[in-house]
Order: C-alpha cells, then sequence, then structure tokens
C-alpha cells in the first residue's frame, strides 16, 4: 500500500482550561445584563477556543456566532495582521475591514518549492495589493500573490470536487479566498510543514509527527509560544466566498462589501479587472478545538438573500436564484425554483430544456480558462438548496438572537448549521463507524452548490442504521486528508485515525527537493532505483513532470538534480507541470485510481 496523498486543494485533526481573556461563549444572550455582542466587557474582538458546554448543541451555535463577530471585528490600523480594534466595536463600525482579511492566506503559505513564508508580521508575500500604473486606487488583489506572478485564480473560482464554477445571475464568477489563523501558521512555520519534504520525514523511522495546535496555549508548541490574547485557539481555516455586486445590492447595505481587482485568470501580462464591488456570500469556517480531535468542529455561514428574499428585499431578486421566469429556471410553476442539483457531471432536472449543457456550467477545460473578467449574464447558474439543508429551528432561533443585536450588514447573514462530536449522533465520520457527528448534512449553496449529495465522490463511506444513503457533510470529503507520507488505515484511502486532520491544507505543501524520493537530502542511485520501480505507473512520488505516468521525463527531472538538494529544484511531487497544486478532483481521482491498483 503506497503512502503518498496527492497534493489537494481546500474546501471540504485533552483537558482545557480556559483562558481568562477568552470571550464567554453565548455573549449573544445578553442574560447577564450585559449589553450583548458587542459589549467590550466581554471581549467580542476574541475568537473562542472552545464551546462553553460540548455536550449542548445550542451551545455550539453560540460558539459559531461568537466565532463569526471575532472574525469580523474591525482589524486595528497599523497592528499585527488579525489583530483587534479594541477602541471600537462591531455595531460602530460595522463598514471596517475585518480582521479576517488580514489574516494568511492560503497562497502566501504555501510558496512553490516549499519556500520559507516568513513570519506572520512580516510574510515573505504581504497581503496582495495593486494599483493601477496610470492612477488608480490601491485595492486588494484578489487570484495572485502579486501583479508580476502569473494568474492562478482558476483555484479561485471552481468550487472544490465539481471542478464547476458559481456564475450568479449577472454573469459574475463568484470567487473564493482560504485562510488560516495565527496558531496554525505558527504551526506550519515551527515544524517546517510549509515544505513537503518535511512532512515526509516526519514518517521515516526515527521521525516525529506533530499535530496541528488546539488550543493555542503555549505549550501547543515546542518551543512554547506567547500568542497574543485575541490569537489563542486551535488552527482554524476560513473559506469565503464573494459575488461582484451590481448597483441594487450594492445600495441595499446588505452586504459585507469591499472593493478588489481581479487578476485577469488569462496573462500575467493582461491588467486586472476593477475595480469592483464585491459582497461576502458565503463563509466556512474550519476549527481544532480541545474536544474535537476526532472530528474537528465546521460552520457555514451564507449571506441571506443567496436563493431566496423575504418581503423586507428592496428587489425581491436573489442572488443566485432568478425564479420561475430567469434563464435556465426549473419546471416549477411558481415561487422559487429548486435549482439545479449537480454531482460530477450528472445534474437533475438533465434533460432539455432545464438541462442543457451550458445550465449549469461545465468545469473549463484546462489550458482554456474562461475570461473571468467578462460579465455574461446568459451563462447564470439558477441555484438550489437541497431541502435536507433547511435551517432548523434551533439554529434560526440563535440566528435571530444574535442578527436582533447587529447593524446591517452583520444582521443579513445566518448560521447553516454546526457539525462537531455527538456520541448518539446520526452519521460517523470513515474510517470508524463510532467516531459520530451531531449531523449527515452540511453544505454551503455558495461553495458545495453542485456537491450537496454523496453521489458526486467515489469514496468510501462509513454508515451506520441511522445513515441517509444519499446524505453529504463536511467530513465526507476531508476524512481522507492526511499528512504528506502518513500510513493509511487498513485498506483504505483514509488515514490512521491519529493523523485524521480534515485539513488539505498539510497536501498543498510543495516540495524543496521533489526528485528526493527516498528524503534522505539528496538524488543519488537509490532516488533513481525508486523511479524504475514505479516506471509506467500513475505514481503521485515519482511521476515529476506532472503527466500522470512514470516515464524517461521524470528520469530526465531526477538526472537534472542529481547531488545534494536545491530548495529551487522546481516541481514538487504531485504538481502539474506549471508548478500548482492539483485541484480537488484531478487529485482525488488520481488518488483513488492508483490505490484501487496497488
Amino acid at each position: 500500500m503506497r503512502n503518498v496523498l496527492p497534493l489537494l486543494m481546500g474546501s471540504c485533526c485533552s483537558c482545557f482550561a480556559l483562558s481568562g481573556a477568552v470571550l464567554a461563549v453565548g455573549s449573544g444572550s445578553g442574560d447577564d445584563g450585559s449589553g450583548g455582542v458587542c459589549d467590550p466587557a466581554d471581549q467580542p474582538w476574541i475568537y473562542p477556543a472552545e464551546a462553553e458546554d460540548t455536550t449542548d448543541p445550542e451551545s455550539w451555535l453560540r460558539f459559531a456566532w461568537d466565532g463569526f463577530i471575532a472574525l469580523n471585528w474591525p482589524q486595528l490600523d497599523g497592528g499585527q495582521p488579525g489583530e483587534p480594534d479594541t477602541s471600537t466595536t462591531l455595531c460602530d463600525s460595522p463598514g471596517a475591514r475585518p480582521a479576517f482579511l488580514q489574516w494568511m492566506q492560503k497562497g502566501q503559505l504555501l510558496l512553490e518549492g516549499g519556500a520559507d513564508p516568513g513570519t506572520w508580521a512580516e510574510p515573505t508575500y504581504a497581503t496582495p495589493m495593486y494599483a493601477p500604473p496610470g492612477g488608480g486606487p490601491e485595492l486588494p488583489l484578489l487570484g495572485a500573490l502579486s501583479k508580476s506572478d502569473d494568474p492562478n485564480i482558476v483555484d479561485e473560482f471552481d468550487e472544490a470536487f465539481s471542478g464547476r464554477p458559481l456564475i450568479d445571475q449577472d454573469g459574475n464568477y463568484v470567487l473564493y479566498q482560504i485562510f488560516l489563523n495565527k496558531s496554525e501558521f505558527e504551526y506550519f512555520s515551527q515544524n517546517g510543514y510549509y515544505d513537503a519534504v518535511n512532512q515526509y520525514r516526519a514518517f521515516l523511522p526515527g521521525g516525529h509527527f506533530v499535530g496541528f495546535p488546539d488550543n493555542g496555549e503555549p505549550d501547543n508548541f515546542d518551543p512554547p509560544i506567547e500568542l497574543e490574547d485575541w490569537a489563542r485557539q486551535g488552527a482554524i481555516e476560513l473559506k469565503a466566498s464573494w459575488k461582484q455586486l451590481n448597483d441594487d445590492e450594492i445600495a441595499s447595505g446588505r452586504f459585507f462589501m469591499q472593493d478588489v481587482y481581479y487578476a485577469s485568470n488569462i496573462s500575467a501580462v493582461d491588467p486586472p479587472c476593477g475595480p469592483v464591488t464585491v459582497g461576502l456570500v458565503g463563509l466556512h469556517v474550519l476549527q481544532l478545538t480541545p474536544s474535537t480531535g476526532k472530528t474537528w468542529f465546521w460552520a457555514t455561514f451564507e449571506q441571506v438573500d443567496n436563493v431566496e428574499v423575504g418581503p423586507d428585499h428592496p428587489t425581491g431578486l436573489p442572488s443566485f436564484n432568478p425564479g420561475p421566469d430567469g434563464d435556465c429556471a426549473p419546471p416549477v410553476p411558481d415561487g422559487y425554483p429548486d435549482g439545479y442539483t449537480c454531482n460530477a457531471s450528472t445534474c437533475t432536472p438533465a434533460e432539455p430544456p432545464f438541462g442543457s449543457a451550458d445550465c449549469p456550467p461545465p468545469a473549463p477545460e484546462e489550458n482554456a480558462p474562461p475570461d473571468v473578467c467578462n460579465t455574461d449574464p446568459s451563462r447564470a447558474v439558477n441555484v438550489s438548496r437541497i431541502p435536507e439543508m433547511a435551517i432548523p429551528g434551533s439554529v434560526e432561533a440563535i440566528n435571530q438572537e444574535y442578527r436582533d443585536q447587529l447593524p446591517a450588514p452583520w444582521r443579513y447573514y445566518q448560521l447553516l448549521n454546526t457539525l462537531q462530536p455527538d456520541e448518539d449522533g446520526p452519521c460517523c465520520i470513515p474510517p470508524i463507524a463510532e467516531n459520530r457527528v451531531n449531523t449527515c448534512y452540511l453544505t454551503n449553496v455558495t461553495m458545495e452548490t453542485y456537491t450537496q449529495y454523496y453521489d458526486f465522490i467515489d469514496l468510501p463511506r462509513c454508515t451506520i442504521s441511522s445513515t441517509p444513503e444519499n446524505s453529504m457533510n463536511c467530513t465526507d470529503c476531508h476524512a481522507v486528508a492526511r499528512p504528506l507520507g502518513a500510513p493509511v488505515y487498513e485498506d483504505t484511502p483514509y488515514p490512521e485515525p491519529s493523523y485524521q486532520v480534515f485539513t488539505f491544507m498539510l497536501n498543498n505543501a510543495s516540495s524543496s527537493c521533489p526528485s528526493d524520493l527516498n528524503f534522505d537530502g539528496k538524488v543519488d542511485g537509490v532516488d533513481l532505483a525508486i523511479l524504475l520501480g514505479r516506471w509506467g505507473l500513475d505514481d503521485l512520488l515519482a511521476d515529476l513532470d506532472g503527466n500522470n505516468v512514470v516515464n524517461g521525463s521524470d528520469i530526465s527531472l531526477l538526472l537534472a538534480a542529481w547531488g545534494d538538494c536545491s530548495p529551487s529544484e522546481g516541481l514538487s511531487s504531485g504538481d502539474d507541470r506549471d508548478g500548482t497544486p492539483l485541484d480537488d478532483t484531478v487529485a482525488v481521482r488520481r488518488y483513488l485510481d492508483t490505490f484501487s491498483n496497488e
């Protein structure tokens, strides 16, 4: 059995003493006579590290909302990235730049060739910004680390696993960003896991893999690291989805907005698009807490107008569902139609006129990406939310409680649900049937638009008698995530439970010496023998050029790197020819195909 997991993109692990600085979970209730979610006495700018009562589902919902408020607290001008401004509040400055937008982005952490990402305060690549040479505002740049870089925006508009883009009703692509908190960054930095070589070496004889921090306290690190109170949590990753707003949406005040440029995904020579105003339409949270090592904690938020609107909406037009009179509308006579539900290449409905090839859109062809700067309303996608993802009454009650205390735009966001350990839960996480969670369904229509049911993925399920056949939640995909080189569990694609980390961030690391197949610091005859032993296979370790087969071109790359390893050697194992990580769809397919053949 091989021990190589492909480089995957994103999307889809003790006892705990609360720090005195940690926000008291449930501050949204105001039951103690406090001023609620913006009361400085509760320090709501500090992201909590654990739910107050891990046995109470309502406590987890409050934990998610308290985290949402801390994430969006105004960033301190001139402070560290992610440092909150404690002189103001989210209620007083609702339009200020949220602290999470200064967290490190995945592309800043995981650099080509396993290069050092720098420090949290002074990363090798600062938060990407752009100003037109001929004059204009300097604004955040989505899609590249800098304007001089080759654009890689495809990974920022293709949804994980399905490979399809989401296109709003105006014909604009939804774009995605992935962030990590300071605690997770320090973990990567301290252990060198931004370089794939250091992950593989951790599983060699005498090696030791260090697990992710679960509370951010000094003893989570070796040597200890004293994080600031606002940064003292376990590892946290965020995925944000953004849509370009039209004039009516901007005027509505119902979206958190920022002005940005889009890097052209056609060529670095082309100027970025913009400036354009984008609105936050989805935020997905993955967090490790002291009580969630076997599952991690998940929460997903959406802007309330994504697929349907209430009577208070100024135009009556949802962001991603045009109603029965819109283009590509499914055959529903009135109200908000169900939209399209897609699993891989199969969409429902599939027959013309409602299931045409362009509605919903196919995944872009390799080397022929569409122009994300070009608006085309004819390609708009009609989005559904599956009935099983209707917000439960218990969740909606907490939503209303928090939203009543927040100003616009934050009152127009909703928590769909959370996922956490539950020993009596209806679903389990593969491969261990006893590892149960509280819900079988957790998807976000802006990030898993076409993968809201299980049919799209070819992974063995972990089921118990109560598991619905097609149920889909974050862990159904992320359960396969593991450190590079980690052993698998029996004859499955899943890692040994102690290495089931649920984040694909580790798998995105490039190697500083991809031809060093035995990770001993040099490229020599041993590495050549390993490569020849895998000749003709689709082998993710020895396939140095990423063409899906080990052949003569891989030998050429290995011979060119002969001798001591050099950090600038080139492509990492599992990368495509341009050095960028494989997207989820290709990586999972290649991994499963190779796994099934060995």
